[in-house]
């Protein structure tokens, strides 16, 4: 059973390898964690400025919120990268005067589509969880909501950081900096949040 799980997560490994599909994933997973970040900041923020804290309304709307995030991004992902990967093929199949049904390419490249569209749903749901994460302590009696919300901001901007680390290491550029900046746009959200609260 062993043998046979290995053999098929090698040859999942090596479909996207033949396709690159690591690299495009990497991308999703910055731009719909980044995404997932600000919008479950932008949730929890807009909750504060309504006039309190509901935690229940808070985890409905910022889990609500994210998972459509999630369902849209992988349906975009999954009909963009499908359209490109049958117009390369079809380009190859013209080039090489051969048709690739069936072939390791064609395989390599359903399986990229695959990946990169659960890539895509799966990374506003987890930085929408980590974020969110005390306020599931406090609804349960674990931590006072005060606490929750402070702790929330706390791992929202480490969540930035995070992918800022990411994005530095995989650009080979200055990975502290390159989280700095994730967070910083972290606190310009916090701040125009709260600036447009003045207003209602």
């Amino acid at each position: 059973m062993v043998s046979i799980q290995n053999r098929t997560l090698l040859k999942l490994k090596k479909y996207l390898k033949i396709a690159g599909a690591n690299e495009i994933a990497r991308r999703y997973l910055l731009l719909n964690g980044f995404d997932g970040a600000l919008a479950t900041l932008g949730v929890i923020i807009g909750s504060y400025i309504a006039g309190g804290i509901d935690t229940k309304i808070i985890l409905s709307a910022g889990f609500g919120a994210s998972l459509a995030m999630g369902i849209s991004g992988a349906w975009g992902a999954f009909v963009a990268e499908r359209a490109e990967r049958i117009r390369f093929l079809k380009e190859l199949e013209q080039a090489m005067f051969s048709e690739l049904k069936n072939s390791i390419i064609e395989k390599a490249s359903k399986v990229a589509t695959l990946w990169v569209a659960l890539v895509d749903a799966l990374s506003p749901i987890l930085t929408a969880f980590i974020t969110l994460s005390p306020f599931l302590l406090s609804v349960y009696g674990l931590m006072p909501l005060d606490s929750a919300f402070i702790l929330a901001i706390i791992f929202n901007m480490a969540t930035l950081f995070s992918l800022g680390l990411f994005l530095g290491r995989i650009s080979r550029s200055n990975m502290i900096l390159q989280g700095a900046l994730m967070v910083f746009t972290g606190f310009i959200t916090l701040f125009f949040l709260l600036i447009l609260g003045l207003f209602f």
